[in-house]
């Protein structure tokens, strides 16, 4: 398979052995053309990657100001100090940029996880993996905040190519980390080679419904002016330590499909 530096050396018309790594004379003409395409195209690439993620910082910020109402274009543009026709040349729309942001926080946290997963066995507990996943969200609540609102979004006012990618950005993560859960935890292996992936599946799926029921800031259920107080007795349910309930539900779920439960759990 031809490398992505064989694809661009071959645009680039740059001779054959400049593209393998061989070193011309420095008296050949192409030399120094070759050396400013390159330098200029890297310098670009990083102009690119920097403004972007420029924007997409300030969606966040915005968002964690007023988490109910995403921003628009316009507003973001203003936040990262930047044209609004500038921001148009990175996002169509906004839900791209909400698309984007929740895609910074999934891959960290699968970074993060991945990186638990990559201790020495001894170290690794089911515990260390539900308190690092809790640690996360608790220190980026907006990751599953944009989970739980990307998914009314996706499709929707958003480039299909894109939205390809970021499901297939989000299906290797999965896979990923889904492999070294069940190389750590061989436990796994007897609901068959797919375990590792399940159980993130439902750890996610359980994780996003846990904070649409009761999100911690509870500003869904109060109206302009209420407090928890004022709420109706009724609703206390929703009113509940989410971060506890997000380890304890990771913990049984974790314990019941690896089926080891811990004695104190199965008393």
């Amino acid at each position: 398979m031809m490398s992505i530096s064989t694809i661009f050396a071959g645009r680039a018309a740059v001779p054959p052995n400049l593209a393998s790594g061989s070193r011309l004379p420095d008296t050949c003409p192409l030399i120094p053309e070759v050396r400013m395409v390159l330098q200029s195209r890297a310098i670009h690439s990083e102009e690119k990657a920097s403004r972007r993620a420029d924007i997409v910082a300030a969606a966040g910020r915005l968002l964690a100001r007023d988490p109910e109402n995403f921003a628009s274009v316009a507003q973001v543009a203003e936040e990262a100090g930047l044209a609004k026709g500038t921001v148009y040349l990175y996002f169509k729309t906004k839900e791209e940029m909400l698309m984007a942001l929740h895609g910074e926080h999934a891959m960290a946290m699968f970074d993060g996880m991945d990186a638990a997963l990559s201790l020495p066995r001894e170290r690794v507990t089911p515990e260390l993996i539900a308190d690092g996943f809790v640690a996360f969200v608790r220190s980026n609540p907006l990751f599953l905040h944009t989970a739980a609102i990307c998914h009314s979004s996706l499709g929707r006012n958003i480039d299909p190519d894109l939205l390809l990618e970021h499901q297939k950005s989000i299906a290797m993560r999965l896979a990923r980390s889904g492999s070294l859960l069940l190389a750590r935890f061989p436990e796994f292996a007897a609901r068959g080679p797919m375990a590792g992936m399940d159980f993130l599946h439902h750890a996610f799926s359980y994780a996003i419904g846990t904070w649409q029921l009761c999100d911690p800031r509870h500003v869904q259920m109060c109206s302009p002016g209420q407090s928890l107080a004022d709420l109706p007795p009724e609703m206390n349910v929703f009113v509940r330590d989410v971060y506890a309930d997000l380890r304890v539900g990771l913990l049984a779920l974790w314990y019941g499909m690896a089926g080891n439960l811990p004695r104190s759990t199965q008393e």
